[in-house]
């Protein structure tokens, strides 16, 4: 059996820690013996890890007093650069390396898991997947072309996500071998858990409308409590209902509040099954700044639900506008009037749903047959 270990920093709510825990659970235990390194305990997806896998919880060690004051000072006054590249000087001084050696060893997102994989793992061969677009995220690849060029491939799950990797490499004159392969997505699994009951009821006398993401500036949110209030606004009966937790909660709260929007938009928190609230909605809205590809969207888009969805890049390999869903500018006033556009207009909501369930199921067989690749060279 080949010893194989990924490392993510938690299996709270996220895009790559949904496709993680999707592709262990499409591993075959007869040939893998598999470990996960967290560094967060818990999470909404810890549950969902099959029983083979080994969970190892690495609990990272509290920064003293005069080391939390030197991070603070170089967050003010090095505001380009990410926050994982600022904070990891400080945390490794207190690592160990793993005496455990592996076969493969997979850092399964960017920052923190890459930088601990890429000096604290022994492993034969290391792959890193990159899950964000790396240059909007704000990462500075000065600092990370020597991480990255300890491993064997750097992973991006799509086209712009490798485009945008690759550009940040020419600025600096490096090359690194980069390959795309697509967050896993599980449509039978994902079907079957649309099928549960709802944990909050839907009005029957409203347009509902749902989106799933961190509560985090990224994903957007604050265009969406914008756009629900010019809906209100112009007079149209709406439930917003946004599933997902993170560091933005209090300032959505506190917009909600100040939009007079406590009885119509609401934050439901964390769930790891977001799917049956996915199906009985009236609309899906996606608000994000940018993706590193965009699973909720391809998640909706397999529940054949009329989607709304900014126009960050990898969109555009999910949806067709106006045949699949309907694309809307970055601004609170374009998603307001695309989400109108499908209030008024049933027969394109009809249009968009048929057209959805059109779609086959091929990503999942592909990227599988991808990962086995890499993890038996």
């Amino acid at each position: 059996m080949k010893k194989i270990v990924f490392v993510i920093e938690s299996l709270h709510l996220g895009g790559a820690e949904k496709s993680l825990v999707t592709l262990l659970q499409n591993l075959d235990y007869k040939r893998y013996d598999v470990d996960l390194i967290t560094f967060q305990k818990g999470g909404i997806f810890t549950d969902l890890v099959p029983q083979e896998v080994q969970q190892i919880f690495i609990e990272l060690p509290k920064l003293s007093f005069f080391d939390r004051l030197k991070f603070a000072i170089k967050r003010k006054t090095n505001p380009e650069i990410h926050d994982a590249q600022l904070f990891w000087p400080f945390i490794k001084k207190h690592l160990k390396r793993r005496l455990e050696v592996y076969n493969v060893a997979i850092a399964y997102n960017q920052g923190f898991s890459t930088y601990f994989t890429s000096e604290f793992v022994l492993a034969e061969t290391k792959y890193s997947w990159l899950n964000t677009d790396y240059q909007k995220a704000g990462y500075q690849i000065h600092l990370d072309y020597p991480v990255y060029k300890k491993f064997k491939k750097v992973i991006v799950v799509s086209p712009e996500g490798k485009e945008s990797f690759n550009g940040a490499l020419e600025y600096i004159g490096k090359r690194l071998p980069v390959e795309i392969i697509k967050d896993i997505t599980d449509r039978k699994a994902l079907e079957a858990q649309a099928n549960h009951t709802l944990k909050r009821k839907f009005r029957s006398d409203v347009v509902n409308i749902v989106s799933v993401g961190r509560l985090a500036s990224p994903k957007g949110f604050s265009l969406a409590v914008s756009a629900c209030a010019l809906l209100k606004m112009r007079g149209y009966n709406i439930n917003w209902y946004v599933i997902g937790e993170g560091a933005e909660r209090k300032p959505l709260e506190q917009k909600i509040k100040n939009e007079l929007l406590q009885d119509d938009f609401f934050l439901l928190g964390a769930d790891n099954n977001p799917y049956p609230y996915m199906r009985a909605c009236d609309i899906y809205v996606q608000t994000s700044l940018f993706e590193g590809l965009g699973l909720t969207v391809i998640e909706a888009a397999y529940l054949n639900k009329p989607i709304v969805c900014t126009n960050f890049p990898t969109v555009h390999g999910i949806l067709k506008d106006e045949e699949t869903g309907l694309i809307a500018e970055m601004s609170a006033e374009s998603i307001a009037s695309k989400i109108e556009r499908l209030i008024l207009n049933k027969e394109l909501r009809k249009h968009l749903s048929s057209s959805l369930a059109k779609l086959a199921n091929k990503d999942k067989e592909l990227t599988l047959q991808q990962v086995e690749k890499l993890l038996n060279i």
